[in-house]
């Protein structure tokens, strides 16, 4: 006869017929039920694609035994997350300590009771029900997280390339320094990123161009509705001037704000013009 699919299946490790037979009428009518009469052969039969989803381990011969066999399934890539359950004669509490250690999730003492036998397998199968469904919504998150990290990066990637081979200079300016500036704006103004980075405004426009320039700003964050496009004279590293235009627009930073910059060179501008 075929097994139905929807019981759950169990396997019991036992030598001794009697139990076997016993656990058998108590298991047979709720769950599918596989039999070993040595540990070798539980250790293959739990190891199989047909997996049980609990092992009973009760009188076994001397090797391996029954801590050595729940040990051995314990280590088991297939099998580790097996629930066992041990059973013995009324133990003294070393032994049970050595069934416990040895990987055992509970023990059944002789004689058997149906109805002790029936609550401990149906909540130890409950638990690894629970455990395993756990395990898989936990897996789907991280699966989840990990393609959302995957494409922010992707994103900032994109973001960054766009940024760094861009032909306007783009900068961060926050408390009045260079918090950040692309290889452009670098490039425009005769200095190394190293060198403009925690630059003071002052470094690269004049004392005029940096009041005319923060009341600008200042006047943005009070929400006066002024153009974001204009013009500026800015000094370049070998003390050069040449006219810019500037798109200036105010973004969180951190907690506070700070101005997006988008500088585009005015003498390129003019040199277009010329070629066209």
């Amino acid at each position: 006869m075929d097994r139905s699919p929807s019981k759950p299946v169990l396997l019991i490790a036992d030598v001794d017929p009697e139990d076997v037979n016993v656990l058998k009428t108590f298991l047979a009518s709720d769950y599918d039920i596989k039999v070993a009469a040595d540990g070798e052969e539980a250790i293959r039969l739990a190891s199989i694609s047909d997996a049980p989803g609990l092992i009973l381990i009760g009188e076994l011969p001397a090797t391996p035994d029954m801590y050595e066999v729940c040990r051995k399934l314990k280590t088991g890539k297939t099998t580790r997350d097996v629930p066992i359950i041990l059973l013995s004669e009324p133990t003294a509490e070393d032994t049970e300590a050595m069934g416990f250690e040895s990987g055992c999730a509970d023990y059944i003492t002789r004689p058997f009771k149906k109805s002790v036998i029936t609550a401990r397998i149906r909540t130890h199968l409950e638990l690894k029900r629970y455990r395993d469904s756990l395990e898989k919504r936990v897996k789907k998150q991280v699966g989840e997280l990990h393609d959302e990290i995957r494409e922010r990066r992707d994103i900032e990637d994109t973001y960054r390339a766009l940024v760094e081979h861009a032909r306007d200079g783009i900068a961060i300016i926050h408390d009045f320094k260079v918090r950040y500036a692309n290889p452009a704006f670098c490039h425009m103004l005769g200095y190394s990123e190293a060198e403009f980075t925690g630059a003071h405004l002052k470094k690269f426009i004049s004392e005029e161009e940096f009041i005319l320039n923060t009341t600008r700003y200042s006047d943005r964050i009070k929400g006066l509705n002024l153009p974001r496009i204009y013009n500026s004279r800015v000094i370049h590293a070998d003390g050069s001037t040449f006219d810019v235009e500037l798109n200036v627009c105010v973004v969180p930073y951190g907690r506070s704000l700070a101005a997006l910059v988008f500088m585009r060179d005015l003498r390129e501008e003019e040199a277009w013009k010329y070629l066209s």
